[in-house]
């Protein structure tokens, strides 16, 4: 009965990973965006807390930081401030736990504080660099072992791959 439960759990939590990053890959498309953001954010960080994923904790409350400060109408100023320094917080949690043993951490760090610079000002190229650098970081994850974190390595490669288009056949406009 407790392996049933246990599976029954697992594949709970990643059904709530694989709709919460539909729901953000929905709101990509909506305007405005940040109760897309908020509501996947949320599944999404379930499902970090269900398989304890330290860093992926950290992103989706990081970005539930900066879509509330959107949504509630902060200004733009704490809606950058916010997010880097909870940035600055988790590279210092990285560094005095002693979990900070590759560069793919600080890519993933500073994949976050970029996909939170690009939401609060609205820069396209930010938010492709943010999204690039996540999503090398959670496929670093899935190399280890943690095949759970193929989520948001594939929602934010969609990201950068969607981004990175618009980017570069518009540039004059996003630039």
């Amino acid at each position: 009965m407790v392996i049933l439960n246990n599976n029954i759990k697992f594949y709970f939590f990643w059904a709530c990973g694989i709709i919460g990053a539909c729901i953000v890959l929905a709101g990509f498309t909506h305007t405005p965006a940040q109760a897309y953001y908020v509501t996947g954010s949320i599944l999404l960080l379930l499902t970090a807390i269900y398989f304890k994923l330290t860093y992926f904790i950290a992103l989706e409350m990081i970005l539930l930081a900066g879509h509330g400060a959107i949504l509630f109408g902060i200004g733009p100023t704490l809606q950058f401030v916010l997010p880097i320094l909870l940035c600055v917080q988790l590279l210092v949690y990285y560094l005095i736990s002693g979990e900070l043993k590759s560069i793919f951490t600080l890519v993933g760090i500073a994949g976050i504080s970029l996909l939170s610079i690009g939401f609060s000002f609205a820069k396209i190229w930010v938010f492709f660099l943010g999204s690039f650098a996540i999503a090398i970081f959670a496929f670093y994850n899935v190399y280890k072992g943690k095949k759970i974190a193929l989520i948001w390595g594939i929602l934010n490669l969609i990201f950068a791959s969607v981004t990175g288009y618009l980017l570069f056949t518009n540039w004059t406009i996003y630039g």
